[in-house]
């Protein structure tokens, strides 16, 4: 009996590791890119603008739960929240999601939400700086490598 107890322990051990590991991966956006998302608005001198005026659906990339795209017919621009914004990858919308806004075509900084989260900052960036914002996230080794032929 002391054995099974053993194995009992040994058995909570490793699934408190397996946990600890699962939690790990469920999240996806670690700080690192965050920061990596901030010093490229530094290094790029990113403009900060007061709001963005849309015309169709709001529609946004999710860059991390700190930073989202929004690509607008006027524009491109990069939106950052005033807290993480985890809600932005929950598929099932809850009562707490709801967006705020004054002006149901136009967001602005500081007052208004996406997904409920509020929107800190807002910055205009141009097309080019738009898929380079979105592949700061891709971590090497995350890229399709396909070996060329050698046949030489």
């Amino acid at each position: 009996m002391h054995d099974g107890r053993r194995l009992s322990a040994g058995y909570a051990l490793a699934l408190v590791g397996v946990a600890l590991l699962l939690g790990a991966c469920v999240t996806p956006y670690d700080d690192r890119e965050i920061e990596a998302v901030r010093d490229y608005i530094v290094a790029a001198q990113l403009e900060e603008v007061e709001s963005i005026r849309y015309f169709q659906q709001l529609s946004y990339r999710v860059i991390n739960d700190q930073f989202v795209t929004v690509p607008t017919r006027t524009g491109d621009y990069l939106v950052e929240f005033a807290r993480l914004c985890r809600e932005l990858r929950e598929m099932k919308f809850r009562p707490d999601m709801v967006d705020y806004r004054d002006d149901t075509r136009r967001i602005r900084a500081r007052f208004d939400t996406i997904r409920g989260c509020r929107i800190e900052k807002i910055y205009a960036i141009t097309e080019a700086q738009r898929e380079e914002i979105e592949e700061i996230g891709d971590a090497p080794g995350d890229e399709i490598y396909l070996p060329e032929d050698d046949d030489n």
